[in-house]
């Protein structure tokens, strides 16, 4: 059998790598940090205002010689002045507004016009996802427009565990548009007493030690996000490939591999598995279904 990648056009390949910024997580990038400020859902949740803020009075903790990124809730707006009824609800003693923390990267015009694809791995995630929403995302925005976010389908929660990956094409880049990548923690303003029992959540890339340079990534999954047919790309003979979902259902299986799409419209929107069975062993990637 033919190895899977010759499958594919010189002009398909041509495409995808002059057209296309893959982004692993990197703590050594230029990380910045913005706050949006919205009454509590109770008053309303009407935005109020929004301002670039310190990364670490985000309670985001970057440790470059870890290559890690910890996400917690914002507490220094609680700790500022804890009898400021602006901040504080003087009668309950909890937050009184929803902070939207935002740390990301805008890697500038250079990414305009080009593909692009956004992932790392959670290393751990305790956060309290009842009292807290924790996104990951591609934006890009309109400055023409009221800096208004012209991907709105390019968020997703961040995962318990494991690998995340958000991508956006060429056409959704275009010139003009102010690309960031990143994360955000949306919820009440915290008092800083509390913040062991919210919990936090760690971003990094999982370690590769005892995996052979010729092993890693060896197996490539695209578009992801895919509407239509994804295409796998392999470094070795494939032999059969499996789809499940989160739950670990099989829902595609072709074990007479004689291309290397593979058609996926028929699958409901949602984060799916692709298991590709290679003469190295099983190679497992994530894609999402739009």
């Amino acid at each position: 059998m033919k190895k899977i990648y010759a499958i594919i056009s010189i002009s398909m390949i041509s495409a995808v790598s002059n057209a296309q910024n893959n982004v692993t997580f990197s703590a050594n990038d230029s990380w910045v940090g913005y706050v949006n400020v919205f009454e509590t859902p109770a008053n309303g949740n009407a935005y109020l205002w929004g301002s670039p803020w310190a990364i670490a009075d985000l309670q985001t903790t970057i440790n470059t010689g870890a290559n890690t990124m910890t996400l917690q809730p914002n507490f220094n707006l609680y700790a500022a002045d804890p009898t400021d009824a602006y901040w504080v609800d003087q009668t309950t003693q909890l937050g009184a507004k929803y902070i939207s923390g935002s740390t990301y990267v805008e890697p500038g015009p250079s990414f305009n016009g080009s593909a692009l694809t956004f992932e790392g791995d959670v290393l751990s995630n305790n956060l309290d996802l009842t009292k807290y929403e924790a996104k990951f995302y591609i934006n890009a925005l309109d400055s023409t427009n009221g800096y208004a976010n012209t991907l709105p389908g390019k968020t997703f929660n961040i995962p318990a565990s494991g690998h995340f990956s958000v991508s956006a094409t060429a056409g959704e880049l275009p010139v003009g548009l102010i690309i960031q990548y990143g994360f955000t923690i949306y919820g009440r303003n915290a008092n800083p007493v509390d913040a062991t029992a919210l919990g936090s959540i760690v971003i990094g890339i999982q370690s590769t030690a005892g995996i052979t340079d010729s092993e890693k990534n060896s197996v490539s999954v695209y578009p992801n996000p895919a509407n239509d047919l994804i295409y796998i790309v392999s470094d070795f003979d494939v032999n059969t490939i499996t789809i499940t979902d989160v739950s670990g259902q099989v829902v595609y299986n072709n074990s007479t591999v004689s291309n290397n799409n593979v058609d996926v419209s028929s699958l409901t929107s949602g984060v799916y598995l692709v298991n590709v069975a290679t003469d190295s062993g099983v190679k497992t990637s994530r894609f999402i279904k739009k």
